[in-house]
């Protein structure tokens, strides 16, 4: 018997990643894994060498994920 109820964890982080469900509509550690993978999307954006390339990297994301990596970002690239 599992220990989830409905969908496993997995499942639900992989929706949120790709757009599928809104961060905002899960629990508190789904937002915490999904943070994580959203730090290293981040990241990988920051360390791509010029403008265009971050941006259309940045384009090719998910519409629901976009404004939660663009947050992200912009807190690294302040820091």
């Amino acid at each position: 018997m599992p220990i989830w109820h409905g969908r496993r964890p997995s499942d639900r982080i992989q929706a949120v990643l790709m757009g599928k469900a809104e961060l905002a509509d899960e629990d508190p550690a789904i937002q915490s894994v999904c943070s994580k993978y959203i730090y290293d999307g981040a990241k990988a954006i920051l360390g791509l060498k010029t403008k265009d390339a971050r941006r259309a990297a940045l384009d090719r994301a998910p519409a629901l994920i976009r404004p939660h990596l663009e947050r992200e970002i912009m807190r690294l690239f302040r820091r």
